[in-house]
């Protein structure tokens, strides 16, 4: 099976390739002259599989990828503050054609210029409305890790006896997919020759079932989903996400910030703590809006979220029309990394907000 991509990254001069991050550098060191450090990075994948089983399966597939990022500090009076911008795919060098670097760039770097006016964050339990990478980060890290079945199995997943009951409110449907198109976790074949598919998690906030290897489906007498991952060749194989996320609502984003008369609007995920065994959810967010009176306010730096994450989840009471995926790099055991994705749509929920 060969991977479809419009622009084979080989068709490509290593030139242009080198044009574009150099155009990506340029337009954040332009865009401003608080702009004090900078980082430009692209990266290309092209992997080549085999797989032969005793099931007598006989597999060839190509997994293609694309990734570009970039970070621009931002320092004044001796305050730093920080932003980045990436795009990930299971692409080809389309994913470059199609973006404009200046303009990626230096978007990226006046961000980081405008935090360094931004107000303190505010702090306690509140209502928040999170973006769709915010979302993505508690559907991977908390709730996606804890319906990984070979965790379960282990007794290391607050979930273990969480099938048939309920987990979020009625808003609240969580998915695994592999199968979708240009996603960056999406995968033909998973590394024992199962195929990808969709995996419901929870529907409508009831919880409905785990994320199978071949080994952990025989255990729990299910099928297998399509979820036993390795790095390599010579990695062990775990039972691992690909592209997780929540499903969309019905609402736009204006219509939850003018329902909402006092809270918070959080933007971009920093990082996430991965916590299967309690369910805590923890992530740096790296910038947010005060919402008053339905209407989105004062821009206030970075701050954290955290809580549990069953908790949260029953707090759901708005998601909007569409939910977006953002992609990266997941680990487990010791250096075991495979590309997914996480996302969902803006959600509104009640979390604990930590100032900045």
């Amino acid at each position: 099976m060969k991977a479809r991509v419009k622009i084979k990254h080989e068709d490509v001069d290593t030139e242009e390739k080198l044009g574009f991050v150099k155009a990506l550098d340029s337009a954040q060191a332009e865009a401003d002259k608080r702009i004090v450090n900078r980082t430009s990075n692209y990266r290309e994948s092209v992997r080549n599989y085999e797989l032969v089983n005793s099931f007598g399966c006989q597999l060839q597939w190509d997994e293609i990828r694309t990734a570009f990022l970039v970070s621009s500090v931002a320092s004044e009076a001796g305050k730093q503050e920080v932003s980045f911008g990436r795009e990930y795919g299971t692409v080809g060098y389309e994913l470059v054609k199609e973006t404009d670097p200046n303009e990626f760039g230096r978007g990226v770097a006046k961000e980081s210029v405008e935090l360094l006016s931004a107000a303190k964050p505010p702090s306690g339990f509140m209502t928040v409305i999170v973006d769709p990478g915010l979302a993505g980060t508690l559907a991977h890290e908390v709730m996606g890790h804890a319906s990984e079945a070979d965790e379960v199995i282990r007794q290391r997943s607050f979930l273990s006896n969480a099938v048939g009951k309920r987990v979020g409110s009625e808003l609240v449907t969580m998915v695994d997919d592999g199968t979708i198109e240009k996603a960056f976790g999406s995968i033909p074949f998973d590394s024992e020759g199962t195929p990808s598919s969709r995996t419901l998690i929870i529907e409508n906030g009831v919880y409905k079932g785990f994320l199978h290897s071949l080994e952990t489906a025989g255990e729990f007498n299910s099928k297998p989903t399509g979820n036993a991952r390795a790095q390599d060749y010579n990695r062990r194989v775990f039972v691992r996400m690909t592209n997780t996320f929540f499903g969309p609502g019905d609402c736009t984003l204006d219509e939850i910030i003018e329902d909402t008369k006092e809270g918070l609007l959080a933007v971009q995920w920093l990082s996430g703590m991965e916590d299967p065994v309690g369910g805590g959810f923890q992530a740096r967010v790296l910038k947010g809006y005060l919402i008053r009176n339905g209407q989105k306010r004062d821009l206030v730096r970075g701050f954290t979220l955290t809580g549990k994450a069953l908790d949260i989840l029953k707090t759901v009471d708005m998601a909007g029309k569409d939910y977006i995926l953002d992609g990266g790099y997941c680990g487990k055991g010791e250096e075991d990394y495979v590309p997914v994705a996480g996302g969902g749509p803006y959600m509104r929920a009640k979390i604990i907000v930590g100032g900045g």
